[in-house]
C-alpha cells in the first residue's frame, strides 16, 4: 500500500479506511494544518480532495547531512585547568 502525504485543512476528524488487497485497516487522525498520509486512489481521499480539505505535499527526498567539521578548541587565558 503506497501512501501519499497531504496537508489537511478541513475540520478535526478521524477515519478508519480499508486499504490494500487484504483490506487492512488504516486509522488516520485528521487535524487542521497537520500532515496526513492517505492512499491517493482511495474513495475517501478523492472526496477530501474534491472538498479542498487536502493539499498535496511535495515529496521530500532525504538528503544526508554532511558530518560536522571539528572545531579547534582555543584555551582562554585565565581559565582554570580541570584538575581531574
Amino acid at each position: 500500500m503506497k501512501l501519499t502525504r497531504y496537508l489537511y485543512t478541513g475540520p478535526q476528524s478521524c477515519a478508519s479506511l480499508r486499504v490494500g488487497e487484504e483490506r487492512e485497516l488504516l486509522d488516520v487522525q485528521l487535524l487542521p494544518g497537520g500532515d496526513v498520509e492517505l492512499p491517493a486512489d482511495h474513495e475517501y481521499t478523492v472526496v477530501l480532495l474534491a472538498l479542498k480539505h487536502l493539499v498535496l505535499l511535495p515529496e521530500t527526498s532525504v538528503v544526508p547531512t554532511p558530518p560536522a567539521e571539528p572545531v579547534a578548541v582555543v584555551e582562554k587565558k585565565g581559565a582554570k585547568q580541570n584538575g581531574s
